[in-house]
C-alpha cells in the first residue's frame, strides 16, 4: 500500500505554461526525496473548461509526502504555484493506494 496525492489547479488567465513549469519543478524536487515512488503530470484535456492541470504522486507513506511538502524548498515551490493559479482552485486529494494486480 502507498500514499497517493493528486493535485488539481486552474491557472490564472495566460498562466498555463508557467503553471505547467512549476508543477514540473515540484515533480523533479519530489523525485529526489526519500519515500517517493513515482509521479505523473496531469495535463488539461482539450475539452476542459477551465483548463485544469495537476500532478499525481505516489509515496511510501504519508509522512514521506508531508516531509517533502513541508521542507523549505517544497514550500517555496508550492508558494510560487499558488501565485499562478485561480484563487480557491487548488485542490489536494489524498488516498491510500494499492497497485492493481491486473495492471502490467
Amino acid at each position: 500500500m502507498s500514499f497517493v496525492r493528486v493535485t488539481y489547479v486552474v491557472p490564472r488567465e495566460g498562466q498555463v505554461e508557467r503553471v505547467r513549469e512549476q508543477l514540473q519543478k515540484l515533480s523533479r524536487y519530489y523525485a529526489t526525496q526519500p519515500g517517493y515512488i513515482e509521479g505523473y503530470m496531469l495535463n488539461p484535456h482539450p475539452m476542459a473548461d477551465p483548463p485544469a492541470l495537476g500532478r499525481f504522486g505516489a509515496w511510501e507513506s504519508d509522512r514521506a509526502a508531508e516531509d517533502a511538502a513541508q521542507a523549505e524548498h517544497g514550500m517555496a515551490l508550492r508558494a510560487e504555484l499558488l501565485r499562478l493559479i485561480q484563487e480557491d482552485s487548488h485542490l489536494e486529494l489524498t488516498f491510500e493506494g494499492d497497485r492493481d494486480p491486473e495492471a502490467k
